[in-house]
């Protein structure tokens, strides 16, 4: 009986470890098509010759990957609760929103130039005859919403070149589209270039509340308590919102800026040319 027992327990245990599924996995890659995009993706990179011979790389226009990596970076502050990442997060998440209504926009214009030809004329699909092929990895979702802004200016790219070449636009109409649609890509490379972590999170301000008017200043009061907030960051304390708002409530009148003394309360002694307060 008790061996029969223990047999029934090891074949539970045995099912159930059967019945465990794996980690999930999922692979992305983007297929670009005009060199437009290509360069918005890469960047554009200089050498410059050291004194010892040495040919180093530098940077001048910044590319995806550098933008997937600092946007890593941004995201991790977010969750250790920094309202300066948290302010990133969301100025981001506004921009991706304002370029994928501007692309959707300008793609509807230019498939309507498209199909505005004569009767039994047909147009086939512009593509790359070599796309690039390039496998994308980001830790976070923000970093996907603007490779989904790349390939959406990808194909703006290729309709605008399709329209131009076949006479529906003017040259200067077809850099126009592209400049427009290139817009949000810019915009959102240059919220995070340059950045750096504060190392201050909300406790941080808590913690000494006499810094909390200086944070108010340089940061959006919405941000810091949380009405304003990037759908992609993690949900923000509760508890720690409402301290920040009693704190910042019974901040003392003695942190305001002192008044300055009238002018009829300032002297001059004809002596020493100095002010002086009368009592």
């Amino acid at each position: 009986m008790k061996e029969n027992t223990e047999k029934g327990t090891s074949d539970e245990t045995e099912k159930k470890s059967e019945l465990r599924s794996g980690a999930l996995r999922s692979s992305l890659a983007v297929e670009l098509h005009t060199r437009y995009a290509i360069l918005l993706w890469e960047g554009q990179h200089t050498e410059k010759k050291e004194k010892d011979g040495r040919k180093v790389s530098h940077r001048r226009i910044m590319g995806m990957p550098y933008f997937l990596h600092l946007v890593n970076r941004i995201n991790e502050d977010s969750l250790k609760d920094d309202p300066f990442a948290d302010e990133k997060m969301y100025l981001l998440e506004q921009e991706f929103n304002r370029g994928t209504g501007r692309l959707e926009r300008l793609v509807t214009e230019l498939d309507n130039i498209l199909k505005n030809v004569p009767a039994r004329i047909s147009l086939s699909e512009a593509l790359s005859v070599s796309p690039v092929n390039i496998s994308v990895f980001s830790r976070t979702p923000v970093g996907y919403r603007c490779v989904w802004l790349l390939v959406g200016f990808d194909q703006l790219a290729l309709k605008a070149f399709q329209a131009s070449h076949y006479g529906l636009i003017s040259h200067a109409q077809r850099d126009d589209y592209l400049r427009r649609g290139a817009q949000s890509i810019h915009r959102s490379y240059g919220l995070v270039l340059g950045y750096r972590s504060s190392g201050i999170s909300r406790r941080d301000i808590l913690q000494n509340s006499s810094a909390l008017t200086e944070q108010m200043t340089s940061l959006d009061e919405d941000i810091l308590l949380g009405k304003k907030r990037s759908s992609f960051s993690p949900p923000v304390s509760k508890e720690r919102i409402a301290l920040l708002q009693s704190v910042k409530n019974a901040r003392p009148e003695s942190m305001s800026a002192p008044e300055e003394p009238s002018e009829s309360r300032l002297q001059v002694d004809p002596q020493t040319g100095t002010d002086s307060l009368t009592r």
